[in-house]
């Protein structure tokens, strides 16, 4: 090979040459990773409870999630995080379990647990996990000085997440943290019994009045003309003005048996 070399110096030079513009042409276009592909069977398991405090959510949630989906077959390990109003667990499976009953057995375990959970929590999510896919690579915080909570998380919720969405390779942008927003009716039993008032009228009107219907057009004309009709409430103080029923032809309206507020999960 060496004599071959210096009997045909030209010959080893073109190819040096082809070899280095193949490698400037190649090595740009070749897919990077930074982690080598993941090929265990692995399962999230996500369960929501808004606005539960994340040492609740642990003890309350979490604890027992990790104790029936553990019985799985072929778990190897668990991890878990427990935030504010969000469990996440995750299982690992060995190399012999096939995904399809890996996610089968989890989510049969999974739902099992809820009739142990706290009422309101909301069905758990299983879904496929793969730790080499999807590492966040920022992690934006929210902070105020004149906000609460409830305020920073309908920012990050509805604007900042939208905003984020539109960048080229974000996906799925998650707010985690602060309260969830929201509107309480307040009601005063004795109220109610006075009146001859039960809490499902209550409901039923609350619901009637709060309810996005469509107005459907009106044609004028040549013309026809979309009606937006405003059905939803905006200002929290418009909840205590709905009338809830008839009494010797007046109306009973909210305020008369107790009174709505802005609050927070």
């Amino acid at each position: 090979m060496i004599r071959l070399s210096f009997r045909n110096p030209f010959l080893i030079l073109v190819f040096a040459i082809i070899v280095a513009v193949l490698a400037a042409v190649v090595i740009p276009r070749m897919p990077v990773d930074i982690l080598p592909s993941f090929k265990k069977s692995a399962m999230q398991i996500l369960t929501l409870y808004p606005g539960m405090p994340p040492e609740v959510v642990e003890k309350d949630i979490t604890s027992r999630m990790e104790r029936w989906t553990g019985q799985s077959p072929g778990i190897e390990k668990q991890l878990s995080k427990s935030l504010m109003g969000v469990s996440i667990v995750t299982n690992f499976y060995g190399s012999e379990i096939d995904p399809a009953e890996a996610i089968a057995n989890t989510s049969s375990y999974a739902m099992s647990d809820m009739y142990y959970q706290p009422p309101g929590t909301l069905p758990p999510m299983v879904q496929p996990f793969d730790p080499t896919a999807s590492k966040p690579l920022m992690l934006l915080t929210v902070s105020s000085d004149v906000k609460n909570g409830k305020e920073l998380y309908d920012i990050a919720y509805y604007n900042l997440r939208q905003m984020l969405s539109g960048v080229k390779g974000i996906i799925a942008p998650a707010a985690y943290g602060g309260s969830l927003r929201r509107i309480y009716i307040y009601v005063d039993p004795a109220k109610l019994e006075a009146f001859g008032i039960s809490l499902t009228e209550v409901n039923e009107a609350i619901q009637k009045n709060t309810t996005m219907i469509p107005s459907g057009i009106a044609k004028i004309g040549d013309i026809n003309y979309g009606i937006d009709a405003k059905g939803m409430i905006i200002d929290v103080a418009d909840f205590n003005d709905i009338v809830i029923t008839y009494r010797n032809g007046k109306p009973i309206y909210v305020r008369d048996i107790g009174r709505a507020a802005d609050a927070a999960a």
